[in-house]
């Protein structure tokens, strides 16, 4: 078959599957009663909220637990809670959450409302409840045994943070590393992993965005987001294909999300000012609702700065802020839970970079810089029913995403190199409920992806189309076992930069268990091994003259996790141990040709401690993770798209927020350990680092909405390279060092 005809198979395939599934679960339908409700208010979930006003604390419990919360605005929005924390049933920590405040609850269809005890008779309530939107953004299988390794940064972890990258999204969090010292050379690393490695969703959609290895592979902007979680190593079979090593789950904010209890729309302005680099950041929102379901958002931001210093006092060349990003969002959601969403964002990294943007100079030649125009788009159209009981859930998701990098030629003329990556993806599954703790999801995915390169001489691609059948099974068969497990099954149609075809087919299966050895003691596991295809190759090393009759195998892996988590009067402890193993990974090359098959590995061990004194908490947690490449200890170059030398990481955050006084204090700290595990392969050893920052955010009750803020980042203005940025063990490379000492100032208004 030639090109054409190939990926319209391959479509149609997926479209006839999709459809088969849709017809097989058509029919069944089993409407949740009574003993449903009754059982998702006996489940147990953890809580982690801190005393804080009791509209705000809704939200986040809705989120946590599952459900849907209801209240009408003027009951609660003045009303304040002293929080709740521990693995509760959702009655019991309703009864500590209200604790106090006059005000209890009752179960309803639709989940829980919350009233004024004096307002009721014969279990009505006098107001009209307003919708507290929890469940729709909540995770619908946040106590499931394969959530149990999960790593989850919520909307409220945002908010602290402020993050102005995806560095900062993860502050505190040793497991996932993000190296590089601005937005445009970022990658994220996961136990060792590159995230290309990883099943990467925004909003549901499939992300294909790896173009120029000097480039961050997915560039987003966290002031778009609500959410993110990582799966660290094994995944579930509905984390979508390519979940080798994990996966990422990017959820944008909506408008209920930015909304308070009663409020029907809204916005706010923002506007910043970083003394290093004397970078400004303004922006804004606009997002309301109806009465009769329907919602929209709008978002817009604008960065603009110099080049930064080091902490060594050195200019870091070519990177000023030039950041801008925006976000649409539009949905109807009707009264028995049909959800229709369609959002579409877009971030843009326009500015002068270093001739290779995530390496600040190559000592034996030239500092030049060129002009890189990166941008990355994301458009996805969901349904899905909100409810979630019964045996008829449907959620059908349908994405397009775009990579694009130009850049000028080497020899600096008008004539631009131009990258791009692009991928059409979809699902369509059907979660079923036997009870809120033992559910079945089934579906079939499909992508259709394709990584172009041209120049004035070059015009090339290759593409791969993907249709995926899965199950995923998440059962507690007794109180204290929680057991997932799943299988999904993939034939992909991969056509390299001549025409040539390649077809393979895989299995890939997963397990977890989590046990409540105790109330206070939980033991987890997992295992997968993953059939990953063959990845397209990174667009500015194809070259026409690759000659794919040697064939490219398939990527596999496999994944094992182990940990404990012990919990003690406000304390956790936690441990864990992982390792991954891929088999074939596709490590390309302009000039050896377009296979390049090895194997890398990386393992380690993970250990944490928090407390949480409700208004306030602190947590540690501690990794040593060793990547090696066909049994040698891996460095930052072959490992471009596997890994990365990441070795001994300490992260840590602590934050208490003074409810009288409306004063939120909070420090984050990065650490990394001398790592010479790459001397021995004649290279340099990666040297020790720490930094710490200092943030304070105060929202005066004398003028509502107003919430002002101050950093001071890089206390001891330390001159360092995070752990995984690139090159730091080659003499010849001055990796990109991260900002030294700087104070920031924000003022946000909220209206």
């Amino acid at each position: 078959m030639d090109k054409a005809t190939n990926r319209t198979a391959g479509r149609a395939v997926a479209a006839a599957l999709m459809l088969g599934t849709a017809l097989a679960t058509g029919g069944i339908l089993w409407p949740a009663g009574a003993q449903a409700q009754t059982a998702a208010q006996d489940a147990l979930h953890d809580f982690n909220i801190s005393a804080q006003r009791l509209g705000d604390a809704l939200p986040a419990f809705g989120r946590q637990a599952g459900i849907q919360v209801s209240a009408h605005g003027d009951v609660v929005r003045e009303a304040m809670t002293a929080g709740v924390s521990g693995r509760l049933s959702v009655t019991a920590a309703l009864d500590r959450l209200l604790a106090g405040t006059g005000l209890a609850h009752r179960q309803d269809a639709g989940g829980v409302v919350i009233f004024e005890t004096g307002d009721t008779a014969a279990g009505t309530t006098t107001l009209d409840p307003l919708m507290v939107q929890g469940a729709r953004s909540a995770d619908a299988f946040a106590g499931a045994a394969d959530r149990a390794g999960s790593l989850t940064v919520t909307r409220e972890d945002l908010e602290r943070r402020n993050p102005a990258t995806l560095k900062d999204v993860f502050a505190g969090e040793a497991t996932v590393s993000v190296g590089g010292g601005q937005p445009v050379a970022q990658k994220i690393y996961v136990q060792g992993i590159e995230e290309t490695n990883l099943a990467v969703t925004i909003d549901g959609a499939r992300q294909n965005n790896k173009v120029f290895h000097h480039n961050a592979t997915t560039l987003i902007d966290p002031a778009l987001l609500k959410a993110v979680r990582v799966d660290p190593g094994v995944a579930p079979a509905d984390a979508g294909p390519g979940a080798l090593g994990g996966a990422i789950v990017y959820e944008t904010a909506d408008a209920a999300d930015l909304l308070d209890p009663g409020e029907m729309a809204g916005g706010y302005v923002s506007t910043s000012w970083d003394s290093n680099g004397n970078t400004f950041t303004k922006g804004g929102s606009v997002y309301g609702r109806t009465t009769d379901g329907f919602e929209g958002l709008a978002f817009f931001k604008q960065a603009d700065g110099d080049d930064y210093e080091a902490g060594n006092g050195r200019e870091v060349s070519g990177t000023g802020a030039g950041l801008q990003s925006i976000l649409l969002k539009g949905a109807w959601e009707s009264t028995d839970g049909h959800r229709f969403e369609l959002s579409g964002e877009q971030v843009q990294d326009d500015s002068v970079r270093p001739f290779r943007a995530n390496i600040g100079r190559l000592t034996n030649r030239p500092a030049d810089n060129r002009l890189y125009d990166l941008r990355r788009r994301n458009l996805v159209a969901t349904y899905e029913d909100t409810t979630r009981e019964g045996m008829w859930n449907p959620r059908v998701v349908l994405g397009w995403n775009e990579t694009d990098l130009g850049v000028p030629s080497p020899d600096d003329t008008v004539v631009y190199s131009h990258g791009e990556t692009t991928s059409l993806s979809g699902r369509i599954e059907n979660r079923m409920f036997f009870t809120p703790e033992d559910s079945v999801t089934a579906g079939v995915d499909f992508y259709d992806d394709e990584a172009s390169y041209k120049d004035i001489s070059s015009d090339m691609s290759e593409t791969a189309t993907n249709v995926g059948v899965y199950a995923q099974a998440r059962l507690q068969p007794i109180d204290p076992l929680r057991l997932s497990f799943g299988l999904r099954g993939d034939q992909q149609w991969f056509e390299g930069v001549n025409g040539t075809e390649i077809d393979h087919a895989g299995l890939s299966g997963n397990a977890s268990v989590a046990w409540d050895v105790r109330d206070d003691l939980t033991l987890k596991a997992g295992y997968s091994n993953v059939f990953g295809g063959v990845a397209l190759a990174e667009n500015f090393v194809m070259n026409s003259g690759w000659d794919y009759s040697g064939g490219i195998k398939p990527v596999r892996s496999n994944n094992v996790t182990l940990g404990a988590e012990y919990r003690l009067d406000g304390f956790t402890f936690g441990a864990g141990v992982f390792r991954s193993r891929f088999e074939d990974a596709r490590n390309e090359s302009w000039r050896d040709g377009p296979a390049g098959n090895l194997d890398f590995e990386t393992e380690g061990y993970v250990l944490s401690a928090a407390y949480n004194w409700g208004p306030g908490f602190a947590r540690i947690s501690y990794t040593d993770t060793r990547l090696t490449i066909e049994g040698k200890p891996g460095d930052s170059d072959i490992g471009l798209y596997l890994g990365s030398p990441v070795g001994q990481l300490i992260a840590a955050e602590i934050a208490h927020r003074f409810e009288t006084t409306g004063l939120l204090v909070g420090a984050t700290v990065e650490a990394g350990f001398e790592n010479d595990d790459l001397v021995s392969e004649g290279y340099e050893t990666l040297e020790a680092y720490q930094s710490l920052n200092l943030y304070a955010e105060y929202t005066p009750d004398i003028v509502r909405g107003l919430t002002l803020r101050g950093e001071v980042n890089n206390v001891f203005d330390q001159a360092y390279a995070d752990r995984t940025t690139y090159g730091q063990e080659f003499s010849n490379v001055d990796p990109i060092y991260e900002p030294g000492r700087s104070f920031l100032i924000k003022a946000t208004m909220a209206f």
